[in-house]
């Protein structure tokens, strides 16, 4: 259920920039492209990956690269299950807490409900950045066709 999917895709290397590549895709490998839809209309537009580069890689050149998918269910538990269950025990927690309210329990309720939940979707988001910074990372060449490239400096 959780498990990563690895999709190889054909490019050429655009440009360098320090150790990573932009890589267009030359085209889209169509039995994976079904189920995921991210790449839709990219017969017209130039579709770019990063990935990091391995030595002796140079725009123009041809090469595979292997990017690891992530299960949309663990995304969808952290946004959507997480916090309503935190809004839960924060109410919980707000039924047993005297000091705040003293003389209202449903506004103790309401009020720990909404703290946990707002203090749940701050950490969510505080994850997904720190998920989208290291996702680029799990782009790399795995090979590099050097029959079918062409290297601008050799000619």
């Amino acid at each position: 259920m959780f498990k990563q999917k690895q999709i190889t895709e054909s490019g050429i290397v655009r440009y360098i920039n320090g150790n990573r590549a932009a890589i267009e895709i030359v085209r889209p490998n169509s039995e994976e492209c079904k189920s995921c839809g991210v790449c839709a209309g990219i017969e017209n537009k130039p579709y770019l990956l990063e990935a990091e580069i391995t030595p002796n890689i140079y725009v123009g050149q041809q090469v595979t690269v292997q990017v690891a998918e992530g299960s949309p269910y663990k995304s969808m538990i952290f946004l959507f299950v997480l916090p309503i269950l935190n809004l839960l025990i924060g109410s919980l927690i707000g039924q047993k807490i005297h000091c705040i309210f003293p003389n209202s329990q449903d506004i103790r309720m309401v009020f720990c409900g909404f703290i946990f939940f707002i203090v749940t979707i701050i950490v969510v988001s505080i994850y997904d950045r720190k998920l989208r910074s290291r996702k680029s990372s799990r782009r790399a060449i795995i090979s590099v066709d050097t029959q079918n490239s062409f290297n601008p400096i050799a000619r």
